[in-house]
C-alpha cells in the first residue's frame, strides 16, 4: 500500500519566499496543515540554526569550553549535546544538600575537576560519543573525585 503525496505551495514564515512542500495524510488535513503550520524555508531554517549554534558556543565558551573541533555537521551537534550534558551537570549541583561547609567545599572542588576534565575535549566526536551519559554517570564520577581529593588530603 503506498500513500499518496501532495504538492503544495507555502510561505515563508521569515523571509515569504514561496516554496513548495510534500505531505502526506489526506488532502483535507494536508491543506490545513499547509494553511496554519509555521514554514521556514531552507535558507532561512540554516541561519536559524547557525544563530542557535552561535549562541551556545558563546554560553559555553564563558564558562571555559573551547571551540569544538571535526565536520560542521558534527560540531552543530556535539554543540548541542555539550549544553545538555552541562544542564545535567549543573541540575546536579543544584539538587546537593550539604551537612557542614567542608562537605560542600569538597563537592565544590570536585566538581570544578570535573568540569576541567570535559573542558579539555574539544573534538566533537567525544561529545557525540558521551550523549548517552546520565547524570548518574556524572554523580558517580563526581564521586570519585572527591574521593581522591579526600585520599590525597588525608594522607
Amino acid at each position: 500500500m503506498t500513500k499518496e503525496r501532495f504538492d503544495y505551495d507555502v510561505r515563508c514564515n521569515t523571509c515569504f519566499e514561496k516554496f513548495t512542500v510534500q505531505l502526506f495524510e489526506s488532502h483535507e488535513k494536508n491543506l490545513w496543515l499547509a494553511d496554519h503550520k509555521d514554514w521556514y524555508c531552507e535558507s532561512c531554517k540554516k541561519e536559524y540554526f547557525e544563530k542557535k549554534r552561535a549562541e551556545l558556543a558563546r554560553t559555553q565558551a564563558k564558562r571555559g569550553f573551547q571551540a569544538l573541533t571535526g565536520t560542521p555537521k558534527r560540531i552543530a551537534w556535539a554543540e548541542k549535546i555539550r549544553a545538555d550534558l552541562i544542564n545535567k551537570v549543573d541540575f546536579l549541583k543544584q539538587r546537593l544538600v550539604f551537612t557542614d561547609e567542608t562537605e560542600k567545599e569538597l563537592s565544590d572542588q570536585s566538581f570544578q575537576l570535573f568540569l576541567q576534565e570535559w573542558q579539555m575535549q574539544t573534538q566533537a566526536k567525544w561529545w557525540i560519543d558521551h550523549r548517552q551519559t546520565t547524570v548518574r554517570d556524572i554523580s558517580n564520577r563526581i564521586a570519585q573525585i572527591s574521593k581522591e581529593i579526600k585520599s590525597g588530603a588525608g594522607g
